[in-house]
């Protein structure tokens, strides 16, 4: 099953769950049913394998100063 990251309409919650494309899921913080699918970035590892924090910028926010996508890595 895929990793989706989801917005509820109802309290503004942002989370992700696996679930399958055509399943809806309920909010983990409200229980509402009103949630939208968001755009969600996959997580490139880092040298050596091991996998790093998602910086702010991946999530929507402001790029820290180390960003990979301010370095042009991305």
């Amino acid at each position: 099953m895929p990793l989706f990251a989801y917005r509820c309409s109802d309290c503004a919650h942002q989370f992700e769950t696996l679930s399958r494309f055509d399943e809806i899921p309920a909010c983990p913080a409200c229980g509402g049913a009103q949630v939208e699918r968001q755009l969600s970035l996959i997580a490139r590892p880092a040298a050596g394998g091991e996998s790093t924090e998602s910086c702010a910028a991946m999530a929507g926010g402001a790029p820290c100063p180390s960003c990979p996508a301010l370095a042009g890595q991305m």
